[in-house]
């Protein structure tokens, strides 16, 4: 720890570490780089122009990984393989570093040492547990007191970089008025319902007018490149040790060297494993066998044919994998595209149908002075009502509907939307029940409250874009596979 810390004690003070603001928000893993080692430079990449050595990167990495453990304890191994990808954050966290410096902000030994002396669970009576924060250091993180202060050095600076970039950031009186009306303030409708493919069972279509589709729409059948892996595994067992994983991704390091010089096959079953193949697959698809994971299918599709990956640990298991079949884009023959063509122009004349069923209804609310109700009965339509909604909540059978609800926040009581809403599933002709008007009174009692938290999500949002800018202007070059893969 810091020498003037060691010496005493320090009164405990409320302060958080803002790890939200330092972890970098990557929620779709990037593809992994199939790197030849023979080409690759003796460095990591380069930043603003200045090449990143292989050590620095790797601190970089090992702080992000930290501030991962302290924010999610035993889960951030989970959050990190479903949210995150390892190799972006350290490098943003490389950007965000490189940007503190040009600025000159770096934190103190006193800041550090406030910061450490009031974390809450290194405290014991109101005061800095020196051997709690010993025994966190040495049994949560694995580390040393200087390197830990370290990583820490950095993240204040950081924060120093996010309260600098947002200081400017306000929201005004009116700005706090209209985000608290869009959560708060509530409508609810009556509605029907016209399916898009409601009426696929009452069109029919010719061979001419199937094959005349097809020939127009040929885009739409475009097969997108995809991918034929063969892999060999082992499946955690449930409630897995971390030292039974350990053990299995032992054992996936040894059939990986293995297959480096005899092939995966032979490899497998030197070592008593299975061989599987997925069979033909699309980036954006479940991968056969083990599911959807994008970030998976980043690294496989970046594999040249007959190359290996390293070992890939997911959250059910170790694998490796090899290319064994590449298809490029294309678009099928007809004979092939048949069955799709057809289905989809019963779709569209489907779709046809329901929007006339639609204009009908309304129509017949106007001309004959029909009620809604009335109108409903006499077509055989269901009446439904939805439950009390926001301008940006969900809605109970429709979901998020937003056209829905921003027609439906127009309409006076008891009055009809003048056109059908198009929403993916159908249309649907609407009419307003009750709206519950803006509480001046609660919105008094919750506005500061409210407005703190709103400040706080459009600062987040200005120095994500400042962020972002950065990134681009750091015009990285990228020589680190996805640390993913091990």
């Amino acid at each position: 720890m810091l020498k003037l810390l060691r010496r005493k004690k320090v009164a405990k003070r409320i302060f958080y570490v803002l790890a939200a603001i330092i972890i970098p928000a990557f929620v779709i893993w990037g593809s992994a780089s199939s790197i030849d080692k023979n080409k690759t430079p003796n460095y990591a990449g380069v930043i603003f122009g200045k090449k990143v050595s292989f050590d620095d990167f790797r601190q970089a990495m090992f702080a992000w990984n930290t501030q991962l453990k302290m924010q999610y304890g035993e889960k951030a191994n989970e959050i990190a393989a479903a949210f995150f990808n390892p190799t972006q954050a350290a490098w943003e966290r490389l950007i965000l570093l490189h940007e503190t410096k040009r600025r000159g902000l770096k934190a103190t030994d006193s800041e550090i040492i406030a910061t450490l002396t009031n974390m809450p669970f290194l405290q014991k009576n109101n005061n800095f547990d020196k051997q709690a924060y010993d025994l966190f250091l040495r049994y949560s993180l694995n580390m040393q007191p200087r390197a830990f202060e370290e990583q820490l050095r950095e993240n204040l600076s950081m924060a120093k970089l996010f309260k600098e970039v947002t200081e400017g950031v306000t929201i005004s009186d009116e700005e706090i008025k209209k985000e608290y009306e869009q959560i708060n303030v509530q409508t609810s409708v009556k509605y029907v319902f016209f399916p898009v493919k409601g009426y696929k069972d009452k069109v029919s279509v010719t061979e001419d007018e199937v094959k005349a589709y097809y020939e127009r729409s040929k885009e739409k059948f475009k097969v997108p490149p995809q991918i034929n892996v063969s892999y060999c595994g082992i499946e955690f067992k449930e409630g897995a040790t971390e030292d039974e994983k350990t053990k299995t991704k032992e054992k996936l390091t040894k059939t990986y060297a293995l297959a480096k010089t005899k092939g995966l096959a032979a490899a497998a079953k030197e070592e008593n494993l299975e061989v599987k193949e997925t069979g033909l697959f699309g980036f954006e698809d479940p991968i056969p066998g083990l599911g959807w994971m994008p970030q998976l299918s980043g690294v496989l599709f970046d594999l040249p044919i007959g190359n290996l990956s390293k070992v890939v640990e997911t959250p059910r298991g170790t694998y490796v994998f090899m290319a064994a079949e590449k298809k490029e884009a294309s678009i099928p023959a007809y004979t092939e595209a048949k069955d799709k063509a057809k289905d989809a122009l019963l779709s569209e004349r489907s779709k046809e149908i329901a929007l006339n069923n639609s204009e009908e209804f309304l129509s017949s609310i106007k001309t004959r002075s029909l009620s809604f109700e009335k109108a409903a009965q006499e077509s055989g339509l269901i009446v439904k009502e939805t439950p009390l909604f926001a301008h940006e909540g969900y809605i109970s059978e429709l979901g998020l509907a937003q056209p829905l609800k921003d027609a439906a926040f127009k309409l006076a009581k008891d009055a009809v939307a003048e056109n059908p809403i198009e929403l993916e599933q159908g249309y649907y002709n609407i009419k307003s029940m009750e709206t519950i008007p803006f509480d001046e009174e609660k919105f008094k009692k919750e506005k500061d409250d409210f407005s703190k938290q709103l400040l706080e999500n459009k600062r987040n949002k200005v120095f994500n874009d400042f962020s972002e800018n950065l990134k681009k202007q750091a015009r990285l070059i990228n020589f680190v596979p996805d640390t993913k893969v091990k």
